[in-house]
């Protein structure tokens, strides 16, 4: 084997003898040096890597122990093993303690006992670098998501959503409930990932729960959990998405879309800051920050005896209204040079004529950002470029190219897709297997007005 890759062992002794025996044991599988006392065995140190550092305890000048501690400082990752006599075992243990040392041995020692020892302080070893590893990858992934979710960094925030990522900074700071609001597709769920990101709780997970994926019979045990037996098919305990965002947050997407039976759970676990599964059990306390997303109007949904007043106040302590597209259209260079980026073919420098960018602007955005990107996206996939022209971003429909109002967005069941019946729908949640977002999906259908149908048909 390649003697760079073995594990190098440093054995300190100011006797010769006890050197040379120690390089007869450890020649195969080991880099073996060997130093005669601290000071020399600092220096083996400060060259060369060593994944396990074994020391006599009594050497003149600088003791093992006195020689582990400046170890433990400069050199971290490197485990001790201490030899020493039997009247040293409670140095030894405080060492122990305090974390300086692996293990020690008392003289005489036997060969085996010696192997075994430094085979277990080499695995020791191995453990800690890749702890190490962890670590810094994660420190790693953190810095790429505070960068990511900057609110300075986030396109637009010079532009049409510098005030939404004003308070998204005032939000991140604070451990308060924020309630996004925004139609589809305007970038709701990147606003929620950029406070998170931005908070205290970053180290922590943050849980999506899309409110209007879920089957209406499935919420609660997604939400909360259930116990064993709570329902058929409930054959062991499962946490719900509430208990895995402990010490992190929540993120409620299309939360108007809960049941009112749901939105009392919700509130309770709001004011009181519990949990109980699905199938009773104990309540248990957690620590979950709330953020919640909708595109529906949820005044409007509280006047009409659809959402909860006391939980949409318990929710829009910290309001934040994201704006369509279409009210900020002086965004839509910078999102088209983003996307033509993120989706765009090896070193392609692409540009976009200033008339395709007319035509942009005068579009209505019904999908918001969504369709823009799906927009871009479609001209790198279908070979156009590096120029882009109006023909490569043409957008499905236009408004008037002058003096006329900008289209507002059709409301209802007419959206896209058609003229849906009950039994068109009925089949497309059976092929989805009750998935209301493959449903979306497949039929091309904003989630909003595809929840509009199936109640219309009573499906939900």
């Amino acid at each position: 084997m390649d003697e760079q890759r073995l594990p190098t062992i440093l054995y300190v002794d100011d006797e010769p003898g006890n050197l040379e025996v120690f390089g007869e044991l450890f020649d195969e599988g080991y880099v073996v040096r060997t130093a005669v006392s601290g000071a020399e065995a600092l220096a083996v140190l400060e060259r060369e890597a060593v994944a396990v550092l074994v020391t006599d305890q009594r050497m003149p000048g600088m003791s093992g122990v006195e020689l582990l501690e400046r170890v433990a400082v400069a050199y971290p990752d490197v485990v001790a093993v201490v030899i020493t006599a039997y009247t040293d075992t409670e140095l030894m243990l405080g060492a122990i303690r305090a974390g300086r040392l692996h293990d020690y041995l008392i003289k005489p020692w036997s060969p085996v006992r010696l192997r075994e020892t430094v085979r277990g302080a080499v695995e020791e070893h191995q453990r800690r670098c890749r702890l190490a590893d962890l670590v810094r990858d994660r420190a790693a992934l953190e810095q790429q998501l505070l960068e990511r979710y900057d609110p300075a960094q986030v396109v637009g925030s010079e532009g049409g959503l510098r005030s939404v990522m004003e308070t998204v900074r005032v939000a991140a700071a604070s451990g308060s409930t924020v309630l996004i609001q925004g139609e589809t597709g305007t970038g709701k769920e990147l606003v929620a990932r950029a406070i998170h990101a931005q908070s205290a709780r970053r180290h922590r997970a943050l849980v999506k729960v899309d409110c209007a994926a879920l089957a209406p019979t499935l919420v609660e045990s997604e939400l909360f959990g259930h116990r064993r037996g709570a329902f058929t098919g409930a054959v062991k305990d499962r946490p719900g998405r509430f208990e895995l965002a402990d010490g992190g947050t929540v993120f409620l997407d299309e939360v108007a879309e809960l049941t009112v039976s749901m939105q009392a759970r919700l509130l309770r676990v709001l004011q009181e800051g519990v949990v109980e599964r699905l199938g009773g059990g104990k309540p248990f306390e957690l620590d979950a920050r709330v953020i919640a997303a909708t595109a529906r109007d949820l005044p409007a949904a509280v006047v009409a005896g659809e959402f909860r007043e006391d939980l949409y106040y318990r929710l829009c302590v910290v309001p934040i209204m994201v704006p369509p597209l279409r009210q900020r259209t002086e965004d839509i260079p910078a999102l088209v040079q983003h996307f033509l980026r993120k989706h765009g073919r090896g070193n392609v420098a692409w540009e976009v004529a200033p008339t395709a960018f007319e035509r942009l602007r005068r579009h209505d955005w019904p999908g918001n950002v969504r369709e823009l990107e799906n927009l871009v996206e479609r001209a790198v996939v279908l070979g156009a470029g590096p120029r882009l022209g109006p023909q490569d971003l043409s957008p499905f429909r236009s408004t008037p190219p002058t003096g006329g109002r900008p289209r507002r967005r059709p409301s209802g069941p007419e959206v896209r897709g058609g003229r849906l019946d009950a039994r068109q729908l009925r089949e497309a949640l059976r092929k989805a297997g009750g998935n209301v977002s493959h449903v979306a999906q497949a039929l091309r259908l904003p989630r909003t007005t595809l929840h509009y149908r199936l109640r219309k048909f009573g499906l939900i």
